[in-house]
């Protein structure tokens, strides 16, 4: 009997951290996405406005809703941290497209998705 609860109890430890293990993933990739998309707002308010109609209603909402959900998550200074770093990132993505593609990518993705930060 003490055999056959062995593995049993292998499985269920794996199983548990196996959970554990997919929420800190899932977590982790929530995190991702509120980062870039307070990141995308940013570089569609500095980079889109020469090329496509932005409703500003909808770009600064987004912003307001997404920030204050990283704050509460990572904490204030390690949500700013993490901007900060998705900021550059964008920069250098911007600068190898160019602003022009980028900014028609955005507006393919986020109008598609019902969000209509582009009014054009």
């Amino acid at each position: 009997m003490k055999c056959a609860l062995v593995p049993l109890a292998m499985i269920l430890t794996t199983s548990l951290y196996s959970s554990a293990s997919s929420q800190d993933e899932k977590r982790a990739e929530t995190i991702e996405g509120l980062v870039r998309i307070v990141g995308a707002q940013a570089g569609i308010v500095l980079h889109c406005r020469q090329f496509h109609t932005i409703d500003d209603k909808v770009s600064d909402s987004l912003s307001r809703t997404v920030r204050p959900a990283l704050n509460q998550s990572l904490g204030q200074k390690r949500a700013q941290t993490a901007i900060d770093e998705e900021g550059k990132r964008l920069s250098k993505e911007i600068d190898e497209v160019g602003p022009e593609r980028w900014c028609a990518d955005q507006r393919n993705i986020l109008n598609t998705d019902g969000v209509r930060v582009f009014l054009d």
